[in-house]
């Protein structure tokens, strides 16, 4: 959801949500949802910051969809004391920090007076927050957290440790699997916690934590009905909730992430030659499919927000390792909507060694009808003349194919 500078990005990729296809938040915070009225409602954030810096601004800013919007800025005073009032319609999550480095996220909900008792360099545990249910679930899962992940640190140092080791392939396989018996625990008491929190927003925040760089806590893929859950709930209560609309939008496309088409035209079979494609790359200019003629590629259509295209991609990238060099390569086409979901897929999925194209029109996108789409993930392979060889082929059965092909050349 939040899409702010990349230094940024990674500074608080454990704070502010992501969902995989679409511009999910990358925050974290507290949350009481005490009214479920939607009057707007003034709150305050007051408290102490020990060892503030001599004229060190103190900034509060509201974490949006797709922008963090400064609300109020102030010094504190020489014994750290502060004070900000504004006013939120919906729970809102904000950001309190002296610098992009050390901060607080807060879920104020309207009528709440928050109290926060903090030091600097460690606005992110804070000595106490009073005034805000919300907060104290999700400091207190953070705790939880923290601990997980020393405990997956411990198990990591134990095998660099053991590099020397003859034994140190019996290691991996024990370590291995203590990992995996500490996230499927934390994994099951995190669903636990977000059943008993469904309608808070704290469940968003938990909908998108991860313990480690890449291993998603709960995966929408693999729980799409979590997803289903929180979304009714919050949808209910908040219907005007920039976040919670972010989130219903991100759950309309998982709902139906693999339709894309309900009156195509006829779908290319292998034998036919495929049409050609030109679209715009992430850069504006037009990339031509018959710019790849004299090689075998596979025109793969998928999207930023579709689980089953995004599991597919580990596959793609490990073809193309295996083939590029005997000449394969891949020609992707995206029914996205909006640019930054489709480039940061691409980015997090590692797949900008070939090329990409689309016209960010999801289900209006040209292809659809012509290519005969119903459903995504698609593709076709075609040969170095343009003739479709396979439809449809992914994982074991595109290595197999490809194998197929270059064995035969």
């Amino acid at each position: 959801m939040i899409d702010f500078k990349q230094k940024m990005k990674q500074k608080f990729n454990n704070l502010i949500p992501r969902y995989p296809g679409f511009r999910l938040l990358t925050f974290l915070a507290a949350v009481l949802l005490f009214a479920a009225g939607c009057d707007r409602g003034r709150i305050s954030v007051s408290g102490t910051i020990e060892d503030a810096g001599k004229d060190e601004y103190l900034v509060l800013r509201e974490i949006k969809p797709g922008f963090l919007e400064p609300v109020d800025s102030v010094i504190p005073a020489k014994d750290g004391s502060f004070s900000f009032s504004t006013e939120t319609e919906w729970p809102a999550f904000y950001m309190l920090g002296m610098d992009e480095t050390d901060f607080l996220t807060l879920l104020a909900s309207p009528g709440e007076k928050i109290e926060i008792q903090a030091k600097r360099h460690s606005m992110a545990n804070p000595v106490s927050v009073t005034g805000s249910e919300g907060t104290s679930v999700i400091q207190q899962f953070r705790l939880e957290q923290d601990e997980v992940k020393a405990q997956l640190q411990h198990l990591t140092d134990t095998y660099n440790d053991s590099i020397d080791s003859p034994r140190r392939p019996l290691l991996m396989d024990s370590l291995d699997r203590k990992a995996a018996e500490i996230v499927s625990a934390f994994r099951e008491k995190s669903i636990t916690l977000l059943r008993e929190n469904k309608s808070s927003m704290v469940s968003i925040y938990l909908l998108n934590q991860h313990l480690v760089p890449g291993l998603q806590l709960i995966e929408p893929a693999k729980n799409p009905e979590l997803f289903y859950m929180v979304d009714s709930a919050l949808y209910a209560r908040y219907p005007g909730s920039d976040l919670v609309l972010d989130l219903h939008t991100f759950v309309a496309g998982l709902r139906k992430s693999v339709t894309v088409g309900r009156n195509p035209g006829g779908k290319p079979v292998p034998g036919d030659i495929l049409p050609d494609i030109a679209l715009p790359d992430p850069s504006g200019d037009t990339i031509r499919l018959s710019s790849l003629k004299g090689r075998v590629v596979l025109v793969d259509f998928w999207a930023a927000w579709c689980p089953p295209c995004r599991e597919e991609n580990p596959n793609l990238v490990k073809a193309y390792d295996m083939y590029h060099w005997k000449g394969f390569d891949i020609f992707q086409v995206s029914l996205d909507l909006r640019k930054e979901e489709w480039t940061d897929a691409i980015r997090k999925d590692r797949l900008g060694r070939w090329k990409h194209v689309s016209d960010l029109k999801y289900r209006d996108s040209e292809v659809v009808k012509r290519f005969g789409l119903t459903e995504i993930p698609a593709s076709f392979l075609i040969d170095r003349e343009g003739r479709v060889i396979a439809v449809n082929p992914r994982g074991d059965d595109l290595q197999k194919k490809l194998e197929e092909v270059f064995s035969a050349q």
